[in-house]
């Protein structure tokens, strides 16, 4: 398996950087929420946040947030998100926005 380096520069980010990845964390914590209580959270893929919004967002995002869900939900009872920061692992192929 080939190894996939990304860079991100978040030292010292710009203001629109700021406000992008604030956006991105609010999307994808609203995302987690609505998946919590989606009757079909253990059969989910990244297909279905089509149905939760018709923007774009990165895959590997949702494919790891589905994983957080499922295992929050399963291991921890966990009934709603604060924030749920967007993170992906290496194992994630994609990443398109």
């Amino acid at each position: 398996m080939p190894t996939i380096t990304l860079r991100l520069e978040l030292h010292k980010p710009t203001q629109a950087k700021q406000e992008m990845y604030q956006r991105m964390t609010e999307i994808n914590t609203a995302f987690a929420n609505w998946l919590l209580v989606h009757p079909e959270v253990n059969k989910a893929t990244s297909k279905i946040f089509k149905e939760f919004s018709h923007g774009k967002f990165p895959s590997a995002v949702v494919n790891q947030t589905i994983r957080e869900v499922k295992s929050k939900k399963k291991n921890q009872n966990t009934k709603s998100f604060k924030k749920l920061w967007c993170c992906f692992d290496g194992y994630s192929k994609s990443s398109k926005v």
